[in-house]
C-alpha cells in the first residue's frame, strides 16, 4: 500500500516537473466579465485553508480621487471591502472579502512617489508602491529606509498593514511603521459626505499609531510618508553556532550589532547569527547575501516539496477521520 502511494506520488511529481515553466505567476486579482465575477489568490498558489476566495467585483484606481469613489460605491452598496496588493505575499486570506457579494480594491495602480524631501529627509509614496522601488527612489535622493522585510517585493501598504518588520533592538526597532510619520486613508463616512472621505493623519495625530498597523480594517490606505536617513551601507556576516546558550545571547547579540539577527535550526541544534552593522557608503564589499532562505530553489524542489505537503495534509485528515 504504501509502495504504491510512494509511486503514485513520484509519477505526478515527475508529471508536474514536465509541465513547469518559467512564466510568472499569475494576477492576484482575475476577474471573469471585465471587473466583476473575480477570485482572489496570493503569490503561493493557494491558501492555508485550500479554498478560493471569490468577490463580486473589483476596482483598480489609479488616483487618490478614484480610491474614494471605489470606496463610497462599495459603501453606499453597503458591501464588504478588502484591498489586494500587486504581488498578495500573504498567507492567510486577510485580501479576502467573505463572499461572492464582496468588493475587492486593488493598489496595483497606486504605485507612484508623490514628494521627495531631502532637506528634511521625508518621502511620500503611494500605498501600493513596491518596497523595492521605494528604496531604489530614495537611494537616487541619498536617502535609505532604515529598516525593511528580508523580502523587497512587498507594497508599502501591505506590509504596514500587517506589522512587517527589520531585525533591531536599538533605537525604534526594526519595525518599518516606526518611521512613518503621516498618512493619508480613505474610510467609509455618512450619506452627508458623500459615503466616504479622506482623513490627513500627520505625525502628532492621535490615530496615526492604530493606522500605521491596521490589518486593513480601518480603511483604504491612499499615501504614506517616511522619514529617511542619509544612505548608508551595512556589512553582514553569518555565524554558525551551537544552540545551548540560544537565549542568553539573544539579548547580547542585540545589542553588539545594530541589525544583529538569529534563525535557529533546531533540527541541527545550531544558530546562524547575523552580524549586521552600518557602514560608511564609500565602504567596499562584494554585494552577496548567501543567506540560505534566500538562495534559488529549482522548480522540482519546489513542486516536489508541495506535493509531499499535499500527501502529508492528505494523510493527517485521513487519520482525523478515523
Amino acid at each position: 500500500m504504501e509502495g504504491g502511494r510512494v509511486l503514485t506520488v513520484l509519477l505526478l511529481v515527475l508529471l508536474l516537473v514536465g509541465l513547469a515553466g518559467s512564466s510568472p505567476p499569475p494576477e492576484p486579482v482575475v476577474c471573469a466579465h471585465g471587473t466583476s465575477d473575480c477570485t482572489v489568490s496570493n503569490a503561493y498558489g493557494s491558501f492555508p485553508d485550500r479554498t478560493v476566495c471569490h468577490a463580486a467585483n473589483a476596482t483598480f484606481p489609479r488616483t487618490e480621487k478614484e480610491l474614494v469613489a471605489a470606496v463610497a460605491v462599495a459603501v453606499a452598496a453597503k458591501r464588504k471591502v478588502k484591498v489586494a496588493t500587486k504581488l498578495s505575499h500573504s498567507f492567510p486570506k486577510l485580501a479576502c472579502p467573505g463572499g461572492r457579494d464582496g468588493t475587492i480594491i486593488s493598489t496595483e495602480r497606486l504605485n507612484r512617489v508623490v514628494s521627495v524631501d531631502v532637506a528634511k529627509g521625508l518621502m511620500t509614496v503611494e500605498s501600493g508602491m513596491v518596497l523595492r522601488d521605494l528604496i531604489e527612489v530614495a537611494a537616487e535622493a541619498g536617502l535609505a529606509l532604515p529598516h525593511s522585510p528580508y523580502w523587497s517585493g512587498l507594497t508599502i501598504g501591505g506590509l504596514l498593514a500587517t506589522g512587517a518588520h527589520g531585525s533591531s533592538l536599538k533605537g525604534k526597532g526594526g519595525a518599518v511603521h516606526e518611521y512613518v510619520v503621516g498618512m493619508r486613508i480613505v474610510t467609509p463616512a455618512p450619506r452627508s459626505q458623500g459615503f466616504a472621505v479622506v482623513r490627513q493623519l500627520c505625525a502628532d495625530h492621535p490615530d496615526l499609531d492604530a493606522a500605521k498597523v491596521s490589518l486593513g480594517v480601518l480603511g483604504v490606505v491612499s499615501q504614506v510618508t517616511l522619514a529617511l536617513e542619509p544612505m548608508f551601507k551595512r556589512s553582514v556576516t553569518f555565524v554558525t553556532r551551537n544552540d545551548s546558550d540560544m537565549a542568553e545571547q539573544a539579548v547580547v547579540w542585540g545589542g553588539l550589532h545594530e541589525f544583529g539577527d538569529m534563525a535557529w535550526l533546531p533540527q541541527q541544534r545550531n544558530v546562524i547569527y547575523r552580524k549586521d552593522n552600518r557602514v560608511a557608503i564609500t565602504s567596499v564589499g562584494n554585494d552577496l547575501n548567501d543567506y540560505l532562505a534566500l538562495r534559488s530553489s529549482s522548480t522540482a524542489d519546489l513542486i516536489s516539496g508541495r506535493v509531499m505537503h499535499e500527501l502529508l495534509l492528505q494523510q493527517c485528515l485521513q487519520h482525523r477521520a478515523l
